[in-house]
């Protein structure tokens, strides 16, 4: 049974627990309900004396829009992360935000901010944090970490942290940043601090950085050579198999513009029209395509030399199936017993190396978005409109701008050469 004293006519009591010898505090708050907090003592004068001050601190918070009490960091954290799950549940956030932000929350945020009170956290906190995780892997609390478990199509992971031994990119701090604001933003939301109390957490400006893509002729000499490593005979049907796919999806990447993520998403009842123009002429055949990525669907017009490409799979499928047809569910970058391809990066990787093209004359490397850049490219040396791109490329106009404006004065290079020097 508690044992309870009550300060004269004062609008709270403290108390003690059975077997206990600290003392705790209970009130109510209008629309809060009863708080009850230890007070840390077991001297009932300083526990008088808390409680006031306790009590007082609850007021003063409540008449300046905030929770009576206040929260740590790491309670707030918790929060907000069970608060994310749910949204992506309820599919008003992308699918994968909830299993990113937690173990980005849980590794990072937490033992930095940890027990602090959320309202008290300024500034120059979010600094020194910005700093600490720079060097987290380095030589901070990470540097004799041996494996990181993270979460990936609901299923925790675990796997070894070496690679995780750096600065982090530009693009991962200003990332993490996001998610950090967020969280000070939600925390505003549901009164534990105010507006004016969210730290100034830094983002970094990221320099543009466009992967890069292909020459006329690169590219040219990379589809000669994924042709004929496909009829190779010194290598089994299996690589052979491999190749072709490899041949047909850099064709229709380089026809499309699809990012990869959008190629392994790709189904064939994404294809829309393909099948009422089968047994066509490619020339009277006119499909659009159903791109879904970055949480984000869209439909756009490929370029019409890609859908022989599509046709190779078609058959491929068909061999493998008992000559039964792809139903409007399955992928087209499909393994042999169906199953959706979820990388080519292994026989792409092998051809740059065969054709000598795996880096850029910058040394930047290439990979399966290098295609997309070449599409863009091509389709703006080719006079395309840039906004008209941009529709159809699932991207914006300034995006574009600030990647491919040297295309865009290449295109008119001829008007920026007149005739005017004697």
């Amino acid at each position: 049974m508690e044992m309870s004293r009550v300060a004269g006519k004062e609008p709270y009591s403290i108390f003690q627990r059975p077997g206990s010898v600290v003392w705790w505090v209970r009130f109510s708050i209008r629309g809060e309900g009863q708080i009850r907090k230890s007070l840390g003592t077991s001297d009932e004068a300083e526990a008088q004396r808390k409680a006031a001050k306790l009590w007082h601190e609850a007021q003063y918070r409540k008449e300046n829009g905030l929770r009576a009490v206040q929260r740590t960091f790491r309670t707030v954290a918790e929060e907000f992360c069970d608060h994310m799950d749910r949204l992506s549940e309820r599919g008003e956030v992308r699918h994968d935000r909830g299993d990113r932000i937690r173990p980005l929350v849980e590794r990072y945020f937490v033992p930095f901010f940890d027990k602090k009170p959320i309202d008290a956290i300024t500034d120059a906190d979010a600094i020194r944090y910005m700093e600490w995780r720079k060097t987290f892997w380095t030589t901070g609390p990470g540097k004799d970490q041996t494996h990181i478990e993270y979460i990936r199509a609901g299923k925790r992971v675990r796997r070894p942290a070496t690679e995780m031994r750096r600065v982090p990119s530009l693009s991962s701090q200003r990332g993490e940043a996001v998610v950090l604001r967020q969280l000070f933003r939600q925390a505003a939301k549901w009164g534990y601090i105010n507006q004016s109390q969210i730290p100034d957490v830094d983002t970094p400006r990221v320099p543009p950085s466009p992967r890069p893509s292909y020459s006329s002729g690169e590219m040219d000499r990379l589809l000669k050579l994924a042709q004929k490593r496909m009829h190779d005979q010194q290598v089994n049907e299996e690589v052979r198999r491999d190749r072709r796919i490899l041949y047909a999806y850099i064709t229709i990447a380089c026809c499309t513009g699809m990012r990869p993520t959008e190629l392994r998403n790709l189904n064939w009842g994404d294809l829309l029209g393909y099948r009422e123009g089968l047994g066509k002429r490619l020339g009277d055949r006119d499909i659009r395509i159903r791109a879904r990525g970055k949480g984000k669907s869209r439909e756009f017009i490929p370029l019409e030399y890609g859908l022989g490409e599509f046709d190779r799979l078609w058959r491929m499928w068909k061999s493998h199936h008992d000559d039964n047809e792809p139903t409007d569910g399955d992928p087209v970058f499909a393994a042999p017993d169906g199953r959706r391809l979820t990388s080519i990066n292994k026989s792409l990787n092998a051809l740059l190396e065969a054709a000598g093209l795996k880096e850029d004359h910058c040394g930047k490397k290439r990979d399966a978005y290098s295609f997309r850049h070449f599409y863009i490219s091509q389709q703006l040396r080719a006079g395309v409109d840039v906004f008209v791109l941009a529709r159809n490329t699932g991207t914006s106009p300034d995006m574009i701008d600030k990647f491919y404006g040297q295309v865009s004065v290449e295109q008119f290079k001829d008007a920026l050469r007149p005739d005017w020097i004697a």
